[in-house]
């Protein structure tokens, strides 16, 4: 059992924070600007609520990779604020039509018939 401590930080914000500042060294490292890269914060298994708390803290960008997750979300929380949904799973040529009514953008194309 390792004895080594890790700092987790206790509040949204301060999670948010770190995720940022691993992004932005991430992004220096291999050259890139930080305001280059997109965060998008993946919402799976996790409630609404959590959303509108993210969108309090400013993040807009939200993904989810089950097409009934992504409705419901969307559907209860809307476009406020300048929401954007990205749809980050396997896409299924049923509810493709779902998935194209809630987010904004679809990562998961892999085949011409969706």
């Amino acid at each position: 059992m390792s004895t080594r401590e890790h700092t987790v930080p206790d509040t949204l914000a301060q999670r948010l924070t770190v995720v940022d500042e691993r992004i932005a060294a991430a992004a220096v490292a291999s050259g890139r600007a930080p305001q280059e890269i997109t965060r998008i914060v993946v919402t799976k298994f996790h409630p609404a609520d959590l959303v509108r708390d993210l969108l309090a803290l400013g993040v807009t960008e939200f993904g989810e990779n089950r097409q009934q997750e992504l409705t419901l979300k969307a559907d209860e929380i809307g476009a406020a604020r300048g929401i954007r949904w990205h749809f980050i799973g396997q896409a299924q040529t049923n509810k493709a039509r779902a998935v194209r009514a809630a987010a904004q953008v679809v990562h998961s194309v892999d085949r011409d018939r969706l």
